[in-house]
């Protein structure tokens, strides 16, 4: 019997370690968010749930400075081609294990940004996609980390991700150039 308890046990525990969440510390991302991002990501089908300040009833702060809205309007502009997601700067995401270790061993972010990361490199389908709306709130804790440096490193973060997603079509243009080039040269020997 005692045998048969411990094995319920270890089974009960392992099936809840099958959910990770990640959420950044600042306590701009809301903790009384937590139970809907699980429940999210129990449902069936679903890989992936994002906490997004641009959903139906998300937001932001009205403490939050103009300049940091247009920073964050053109990072999702920008990634927009790699996912659906609807705010791929969020520090607040869940995913189940399985998933995530699809993608673990290729996970190589530059920046902290590591839910486009892993949205990408998992290869996540957008019907295995939910996202739970938030407030965005203001700073609890910390400082902001938005420098110049750091905007440097989500573009490099960027190119890491096209190249990954798009590699089929990057060799295609290396290709057509060389052919372009190959092309033009033979017509002005030709001449």
């Amino acid at each position: 019997k005692k045998k048969k308890k411990k094995k319920k046990k270890k089974k009960k525990k392992k099936k809840k370690k099958q959910l990770l969440l990640c959420m950044d510390a600042d306590l701009q991302h809301p903790p009384e968010s937590v139970p809907d991002m699980i429940e999210a990501l129990r449902t069936p089908g679903t890989e992936f749930v994002l906490g997004t300040r641009y959903g139906n009833q998300g937001g932001v702060s009205e403490g939050w400075p103009l300049h940091r809205r247009v920073i964050s309007s053109g990072a999702r502009m920008l990634a927009r081609p790699l996912s659906p997601l609807s705010d791929p700067m969020s520090g607040f995401f869940g995913v189940r294990r399985e998933t995530f270790e699809k993608a673990r061993s290729r996970i190589d972010p530059i920046g902290y940004k590591i839910a486009l990361e892993v949205y990408v490199k998992a290869k996540v389908k957008r019907d295995a996609l939910k996202e739970v709306s938030f407030l965005f709130g203001t700073r609890q804790m910390g400082a902001s980390k938005l420098t110049g440096k750091v905007i440097v490193h989500y573009l490099l973060h960027l190119r890491k991700l096209y190249f990954f997603a798009y590699l089929y079509l990057c060799v295609l243009a290396v290709a057509l150039v060389f052919v372009a080039l190959g092309a033009t040269a033979k017509h002005y020997q030709v001449l």
